[in-house]
């Protein structure tokens, strides 16, 4: 008995596995149940018995890689809430870029995403969101520490969105080459100089929206007061 659920289990995993890598490669569309079973060394039928279909083996593999890239590459990059907001902004910054460029399987969470976001299933979208959602207000509530308690959801909004867009955009494109430059391949130091770039072209920005709020608010406080 013992023998037969660590065999569902392990056959189970090769399905994941399998599923995982073939989905961030060629997308849902264009991957086949057999196709997976055959790299897992699984029978046909296999995929409907343990997940119960193509779309709930895909549904498996986007929660399975969105944990194993957030275990590697935590949002908060490891700092505690205590630590100064420019440092967690970096460590931040850093963690999305490393999950979005990790050639291993953590990577694999990037790869699915510009597969969606490329070619849209459709089926994915509520656990997308949910993923998804702990790392916005992560973002936000960051965004509202550095802006001050003049910023509104609006400017929290916006300064999240251009942080985390400059990270998208880079990240996918590290992989590729030769976009932005001549150059074919980028080092683990070129990836910590975007981080850093990325990280003082926010904060740059953060803190001139901050300044502004600032003396929008002392201006409103001396015409109230005339």
């Amino acid at each position: 008995m013992h023998g037969n659920r660590k065999e569902r289990l392990d056959t189970q995993e090769r399905l994941l596995e399998a599923a995982s890598g073939i989905f961030s490669e060629k997308g849902f569309r264009k991957t086949t149940v057999a196709d997976i079973c055959r790299q897992a060394g699984a029978n046909v039928a296999a995929v409907n018995y343990h997940f119960g279909g193509k779309k709930e083996l895909y549904e498996a593999v986007w929660r399975n890689a969105f944990d194993e890239a957030l275990r590697k590459y935590p949002q908060d990059g490891g700092l505690m809430p205590q630590e100064p907001a420019e440092d967690r902004l970096r460590a931040m910054v850093d963690a999305m870029i490393n999950r979005l460029v990790d050639r291993g399987r953590p990577g694999r969470s990037a790869k699915l995403l510009i597969m969606e976001l490329a070619n849209p299933t459709g089926m994915i979208e509520n656990i997308r969101l949910e993923l998804i959602r702990p790392l916005r207000e992560y973002t936000h509530n960051l965004m509202r520490e550095l802006l001050g308690p003049d910023a509104t959801d609006e400017h929290i909004m916006y300064c999240a969105m251009s942080v985390v867009h400059q990270c998208l955009a880079l990240g996918f494109r590290l992989g590729q080459g030769r976009i932005f430059t001549d150059r074919k391949h980028f080092s683990e130091a070129d990836t910590d100089a975007f981080v850093d770039h990325i990280t003082r072209f926010s904060l740059a920005g953060i803190r001139g929206i901050r300044a502004d709020l600032v003396n929008e608010a002392r201006k409103a406080t001396r015409n109230d007061q005339e």
